[in-house]
């Protein structure tokens, strides 16, 4: 509750003070009261006794005080003010006796819960005296370290002069003139004071408002006392210009004359605020109005505001409307659940981030169907419901002849002569009655499986890599091709695929239209029996990368034809005619004995063979050929030649092998070659998987415990330098061991390594999986995305099959590694002889070489361990060596001469001693070659 401070009643004020009521401080007081307790500053003014004559407003409100309590008190008697008082007490005796005064004296004002610093300040008053009878003393509040401000300044002829700080204009009016005007009331109308004294306050009001000022002032002159309210009015400025102002009245006593003062505060900002207000409020007014969805708000239930559109909608007037109950419009299937919505929107003061679908009972008694949104509000100061009401009956008429459409095409569909299936992430989720045929399946065995679960192993990657990049290119040109189809008895169905996107259920989808080609590939076949082998070689070699041989059923296959595409690889068609080279010498060493089993299968008869096996190419590369192969027989059956033609199958191989590792994984990461393929292999399959582009396999030094990339694929060079050695105890090591696969964004994986700033990398969705051998963790496979946020679970569920297999395959690697070791009593002497040491296992792959070997041929041990044999021989012997390196293996041959090549292909000429050993139990080839330079 406020208090009166004001010395409205100066007899009051010296009740007990042993002051007279002509004193000038009091009579100052009682003139300017009303501006003084308008003052922000705290102030009050003291008698000689140092007690309290009179206290502005703002000293009241700031120390909790009321003007009864305040009067006559003794300063030092203030409760919840600390100061020192002998101090302060000796200071202000010197203002009465040396007419000194007080700038910085500093005091403490205590509440309940707080401490204020007070800054204060204190001067004496003269009232013609001729010396200071009281004293003003004034408070500052003193907020941290700021810099100390003046808290008051007064002129030297009256304290009064207080009202030229203030940001109001203020007037004193005798008979309607100008007796007193402050600087900021000069400032606003832009006269100097000496123009406007004495002058008709009407000279600066326009026309409109003289009437109105003249009662005011005769109502405060006859009351005594301004007026409850204010008044706005315009000021005339010297410019002619108009300044909107407000206006307070109040009866002051001036110059002991009844007097009015105007406090007149501009108002011209406020003016501009309420304009831009209204313009705000007519132009949201206005897009409620034309809005094309139906808009009301509801209190209680009840309509309390209705827009345009939402009357044109249900037919209803606004009258109709406004008022009733908004449930009386809604069916009553509908009325619960909008209840429920109601009371959820009033309880949480929130909006709804749901739409819901409704009707509404139209004038005409039918029913509308609509969308209503609902936002919490505050409508005249109450809270409300806003409802958005949208129509949409042309949606539900689309969507019923939509329905109708999909009923007639769905006959169609069903009755087609072609299988038709629709593909949805992989999931087949449409399947029409000619595929369950086809395949043998029925809808229910069909449906949410994927689609490769109906695909042979060799195309499954394919065909979803196809669909995949139509779907991410958005190809709207269908695409034919042929595939395979497994159905339910395990046959292979061949089948004419027409696949194209489309979208199925507001998501892009792949449309697949598969035609039955069985009875068109048994033509076919039957077609190619009828064609002359002459005719079918000119057709292969013109149109494809098979090479076309003849050869005799002799040892070694001489070769009395080959197409001159045997190029491809490294070799000259009439090397092989010439018999220069034998058809034998190009076969693997390890494929040569089965290869060689070819005649007696022709002995039994057969005359259609089919082999796949792997040949060396002139530059030593290993590659996978298809030999499809026909017998030709005289009349008495004797074999007159074999006629047949090679394909380079390599691709296909690695193809079958990934899609192998689904299935079977530990079949085809067996130890066996260069350990650096695996592993390049592996990061080639995982990250060519969906969401994945780049990765990385850590292994675990098994005595150190470091970790450290063998392989990496899709990271800059950058990256990799900074990341591919992390020591056992480092921060990096324990984030990346985990026990489980941690499927996350890479910012989060990066923010948990502190300096680790790997960012410019640009990594998003990353999987970090360890690979675990006998319960023991052996490696990390680290896989990313430099562009998806997501690793889908399907997706993850292959990448842990994978690494649940590749994890035996390190750890026999490690024990072939730990088998190397155990011959650390041989090493020895290998390592003090100067000839070259090697073992070898029974590919020909290096298991242990010895230093003078390596220093002799340029290399260093980690690049010949794990290389083949064979790649350190001449190119020009490399058949030769292939051949000897057959027999060495099966024991035939202790010994051979064939150089090695150094690095810089020096020739290093060699003879070398062969013998089979064991190495921890395994079978291993030592070879000591000594030169005979």
């Amino acid at each position: 509750m406020e208090t009166d401070v004001s010395c409205k009643d100066p007899t009051y004020a010296l009740d007990g003070l042993g002051v007279s009521s002509d004193d000038p401080v009091l009579r100052e007081c009682d003139r300017f009261r009303t501006i003084l307790d308008s003052i922000d500053e705290s102030f009050v003014v003291l008698d000689r006794e140092f007690r309290i004559i009179y206290a502005n407003h703002s000293f009241c409100s700031n120390f909790a005080v009321s003007s009864d309590e305040v009067r006559g008190t003794l300063l030092f008697d203030l409760k919840n003010i600390q100061w020192d008082e002998d101090k302060l007490e000796h200071l202000l005796s010197r203002i009465f006796s040396r007419g000194s005064s007080i700038d910085k004296f500093r005091a403490t004002h205590i509440t309940s819960n707080s401490r204020t610093e007070l800054r204060v300040r204190a001067r004496g008053l003269d009232t013609g005296t001729g010396y200071n009878t009281h004293i003003l003393l004034t408070f500052k509040e003193l907020d941290g370290p700021q810099k100390e401000e003046e808290i008051f300044s007064m002129p030297d002829d009256s304290y009064f002069t207080l009202v030229e700080n203030i940001n109001d204009g203020i007037v004193i009016l005798q008979n309607g003139k100008l007796r007193f005007a402050n600087k900021k009331f000069s400032e606003l109308t832009g006269y100097s004071r000496k123009e406007l004294m004495n002058t008709d306050f009407s000279n600066y009001v326009p026309e409109t408002y003289r009437r109105m000022m003249s009662k005011r002032f005769k109502k405060v002159l006859k009351d005594m006392r301004g007026p409850h309210r204010n008044n706005e009015l315009e000021l005339l400025t010297s410019s002619g210009a108009l300044i909107p102002t407000e206006v307070s009245f109040s009866y002051i006593v001036h110059n002991s004359r009844p007097s009015i003062m105007l406090n007149i505060r501009d108002i011209t900002e406020r003016k501009e605020a309420e304009l831009q207000l209204e313009a705000s409020k007519e132009k949201y007014s206005t897009l409620v109005e034309k809005s094309n969805d139906g808009i009301v708000i509801i209190q209680d239930g009840i309509l309390n505001f209705i827009n345009s559109k939402f009357t044109e909608l249900t037919g209803y007037s606004k009258d109709d409307l406004l008022g009733s109950e908004v449930l009386d419009y809604v069916p009553e299937e509908y009325r619960r659940m909008v209840s429920k919505r109601f009371k959820k929107v009033l309880k949480d003061r929130r909006s709804l981030r749901r739409s819901n679908e409704i009707e509404f009972h139209t004038k005409k008694g039918d029913l509308l169907p609509a969308e209503i949104g609902l936002s919490f509000i505050h409508h005249e100061d109450r809270p409300s419901i806003m409802m958005n009401v949208r129509d949409i009956s042309e949606r539900k008429q689309a969507e019923k002849e939509l329905r109708d459409s999909e009923k007639k095409y769905s006959t169609l569909v069903e009755k087609s002569n072609d299988g038709i299936i629709i593909v949805r992430n992989g999931i087949l989720v449409f399947a029409n009655m000619k595929f369950c045929e086809i395949t043998g399946f029925s809808k229910d065995e069909i449906l949410r499986r994927p689609f490769e679960n109906f695909l042979p192993l060799e195309y499954r990657q394919v065909i979803l890599r196809r669909f995949r990049r139509s779907l991410e290119k958005n190809r709207e040109t269908p695409l034919k091709y042929e595939i395979e189809l497994l159905s339910k008895e395990g046959v292979n169905t061949p089948a004419e695929i027409n696949s194209s996107i489309i979208e199925h259920e507001g998501e892009p989808a792949i449309m697949a239209i598969l035609r039955d080609i069985t009875d068109q590939k048994n033509k076919e076949k039957k077609l190619l029996e009828l064609i002359e082998v002459q005719k079918v070689m000119e057709t292969v070699i013109k149109s494809s990368p098979a090479v076309v041989f003849f050869w005799r059923p002799e040892e070694d296959w001489r070769v009395d034809f080959v197409s001159e595409n045997i190029s491809q690889f490294g070799y000259d068609a009439d090397d092989l005619i010439s018999g220069n080279i034998l058809y034998g010498d190009i076969v693997h060493p390890s494929d040569l004995e089965r290869f060689t089993t070819e005649p007696e299968v022709w002995a039994k008869g057969e005359e259609n063979l089919s082999f796949e096996y792997r040949i060396l190419t002139k530059s030593g590369e290993i590659r996978w050929v298809d030999e499809r192969s026909v017998v030709k027989r005289d009349a008495e059956g004797h074999i007159l030649y074999i006629q047949g033609i090679i394909v380079d199958i390599t691709e296909r191989k690695n193809v079958q092998n990934f899609m192998h590792l689904v299935s079977d994984p530990g079949t085809f990461f067996s130890p066996v070659g260069d350990p650096g393929d695996i592993f390049y292999q592996l990061l080639e399959f995982t990250t060519g998987m969906e969401n994945l582009d780049c990765g990385a396999l850590y292994l675990i030094d098994e005595s150190t415990g470091d970790m450290n990339i063998v392989a990496h694929r899709g990271f800059s060079s950058r990256f990799v330098k900074s990341t591919r050695h992390y020591a056992a105890n480092s921060v990096n090591a324990r984030v990346l061991m985990t026990d489980y696969p941690l499927y996350t964004r890479y910012y989060e994986l990066n923010s948990m390594i502190p300096g680790n700033n790997l960012s410019y990398e640009g990594l998003e969705a990353t999987a970090i999986i360890p690979i675990k051998h006998s319960e023991e963790t052996v490696a990390v496979l680290m896989l990313a995305s430099h562009s998806a946020y997501e690793i889908p679970f399907g997706i993850r569920n292959s990448l842990e099959t994978v690494t649940a297999q590749i994890g035996p395959v390190i750890g026999r690697m490690r024990e072939q590694a730990d088998s190397v070791k155990d011959l650390h009593g041989l090493q020895v002497i290998f390592d003090s002889i100067e000839d070259l040491v090697f073992m070898v296992d029974d590919d020909g792959c290096i298991l242990y070489v010895n230093p003078f070997a390596c220093d002799l041929l340029g290399y260093s041990v980690d690049e010949l361990k794990g290389m083949n044999i064979l790649n350190l021989h001449p190119q020009k012997k490399l058949l030769e060596a292939a051949s000897v390196l057959g027999d060495v293996i099966a024991g035939q041959m202790p010994f051979y001469d064939i150089p090695f090549e150094a690095r810089d292909k020096t020739i290093v000429p060699v003879g070398t001693k062969c013998t089979r050993g064991q190495l921890d139990g395994m079978e291993v080839v030592i070879l000591l070659s000594r030169t005979s330079q």
